[in-house]
């Protein structure tokens, strides 16, 4: 095929031209998902994370035995989104950006008053909590978790 007086064209090159032209965006779109499924990975693996040391700090004071106590600093967000995070005899729940991730615990009563019983703690982005480790009148282990300022 002749493009004009000064050169030619070839079909080959042409056909290679589209090809090429034909894959770029099919490459651009698999990669944008293959970093969009790599950010929502790292979103898992950091909730996974918050979630276990919540469950360790609290097996590592029931282990410790009465009166052993840790002060826990829980972070602002997870990967720059808010979450909720719940604490109950079975285990450590998180929730967010449309996800849940847990970890569970020895079975053991938790609140955040000696008084309740065994119940639902809630944790706050932010704050700073005071898990201890007490036992009832009756002689039984009780996980206490209480909201604490910083340097107490």
């Amino acid at each position: 095929m002749k493009l004009d007086m000064n050169g030619w064209v070839s079909i080959d090159f042409m056909v290679a031209s589209m090809i090429i032209l034909l894959t770029i965006p099919g490459i651009v779109a698999i990669s944008g998902d293959r970093f969009n499924s790599a950010n929502s990975i790292h979103e898992i693996a950091i909730a996974k994370i918050l979630t276990d040391n919540v469950a360790e700090t609290i097996e590592m004071v029931y282990s410790g035995g009465e009166g052993c106590s840790i002060i826990l600093e829980m972070p602002e967000t997870i990967d720059n989104k808010p979450y909720y995070l719940n604490v109950n005899s079975s285990g450590v729940f998180v929730r967010f950006h449309g996800m849940m991730n847990c970890a569970f615990i020895t079975p053991i009563m938790i609140s955040n008053s000696i008084k309740k019983g065994s119940s639902n703690v809630f944790m706050q982005p932010g704050k700073f909590y005071n898990i201890t480790n007490i036992k009832d009148e009756h002689g039984y282990t009780h996980i206490i978790i209480k909201r604490t300022c910083v340097g107490v």
